[in-house]
């Protein structure tokens, strides 16, 4: 893999040049010589993508496998001869976790660095900052984070052209697993979250199933982020009468709460629903605090799938035995390979060629499962597995026993003018 902070870009394309040699010689560009130098030269310059990454700051727990998915996809499409004979280059950038950060970064990539588009960012936060920066500059962002779904309301961070999902969104994530959780602990729900896009409009998605099937939601708080004591909280939940608790807290505040959950010996009590935890940040939580919990993912290091065994031999032959990798990571990794399948099958990596390339691109390869990008809206279709954290795991080998799963499935359409 290529990878460097500062390059210039040439600015110059093979059409462009074959015009200009045409017009200067009067020669036609069929009979000319040049094409062959300038196919060599366009061979040995590479397809710059910008990386946006939480290498510091809140969410630095997700960083490592978020840029490590990307870079282990850019290794292999590169050993393979690179796409259209050109090498992938890797620029980073990172987003210290904070949306005003994200903001100059998209914007040094694409102006200074010239890259040709961009992967990456980490919470909806930081992907509606991005959002007006790849609208007014018309690059393409691959954005790998599970995500609330697209809202009209939060255009141009959804709803937008440029930015394809990678990621589940809650009616894959959350809706195939309602019927069961339900059915098993009760249809009371206290719903606890970070405050911010992403659990606010999760709660709100999965409020519209649980009212289908009959439920109700007894109790609803969000929490500013860094929150370091729980004690309200958790006299709030104790007296709601709540079946399950659906959480959706981020970053250090999953722990915090998480660990004061458990000290309070709740964790008897109610079912704990989480749609934020999986091999990272439960390895940091502990049996003791995460054990008998449930999570649902599109993606987990323990899979049976037959795509997985050699993709996680393959990640920690690069990364060492005891890296991790999660849906986010994953995410990534799907869509370098879907990008450098939608740049072949384009035959260049313009902005719009890229984009419409995507739609409908289909990845078997996807450690996962197969996925497909979907046409109408730019939404990933991805499988769904609920687990359960086994209560005496020692490793990430033995940490979650598999509920349930389903394959492909199709989220709602997005609530944005179709098609995108």
């Amino acid at each position: 893999m290529k990878s460097k902070q500062a390059s210039k870009q040439h600015g110059i394309t093979r059409r462009g040049a074959l015009k200009g040699i045409a017009a200067t010689t009067g020669v036609a560009a069929a009979s000319l010589a040049a094409p062959v130098f300038i196919r060599n030269a366009m061979a040995e310059t590479p397809i710059k993508v910008g990386i946006i990454s939480p290498l510091t700051g809140a969410w630095t727990v997700y960083g490592k496998a978020h840029i490590s998915g990307f870079e282990l996809a850019v290794d292999e499409i590169n050993a393979a001869g690179g796409v259209l004979g050109r090498d992938i280059e890797l620029v980073v950038g990172d987003s210290k976790t904070e949306p005003r950060i994200v903001v100059e970064q998209a914007n040094r990539l694409i102006r200074q660095e010239r890259v040709d588009f961009l992967a990456g960012t980490f919470s909806s936060a930081e992907r509606n900052a991005a959002g007006p920066v790849v609208k007014a500059a018309d690059k393409v962002l691959l954005y790998p984070t599970f995500y609330e779904g697209q809202e009209k309301e939060y255009y141009p961070g959804v709803c937008n052209k440029n930015i394809f999902m990678f990621g589940p969104e809650p009616t894959q994530q959350v809706w195939p697993h309602m019927e069961y959780m339900m059915k098993k602990f009760g249809k009371k729900f206290f719903m606890i979250g970070s405050d911010y896009a992403w659990p606010r409009v999760t709660n709100l998605v999965t409020k519209r199933k649980l009212d289908e099937l009959g439920g109700e939601v007894v109790g609803e708080v969000y929490i500013p982020f860094g929150t370091p004591q729980y004690e309200s909280v958790l006299r709030d939940i104790r007296s709601s009468g709540a079946d399950i608790i659906f959480h959706s807290l981020t970053g250090s505040d999953t722990v915090n709460f998480r660990q004061q959950f458990a000290a309070a010996g709740m964790k008897d009590d109610f079912a704990l629903w989480t749609v934020d935890d999986e091999e990272v940040v439960t390895t940091g939580l502990g049996p003791d605090v995460s054990g008998g919990d449930y999570v649902s993912f599109d993606y987990f290091m323990s899979i049976k799938h037959p795509n997985n065994a050699p993709f996680l031999e393959r990640f920690k032959a690069k990364f060492g035995k005891d890296a991790l990798m999660n849906t986010v990571g994953v995410a990534m990794y799907n869509s370098a390979h879907m990008a450098a399948r939608a740049i072949e099958k384009a035959g260049n990596v313009s902005t719009e060629s890229l984009r419409e390339a995507l739609k409908e691109i289909t990845f078997d390869g996807a450690p996962q499962g197969p996925v497909r990008m979907r046409g109408l809206d730019n939404q990933i279709v991805v499988p769904s597995y609920l687990m359960q954290v086994r209560k005496d795991w020692t490793s990430v080998n033995d940490m979650f026993e598999e509920v349930q799963s389903f394959e492909a499935v199709e989220p709602l359409d997005a609530r944005c003018d179709l098609p995108l």
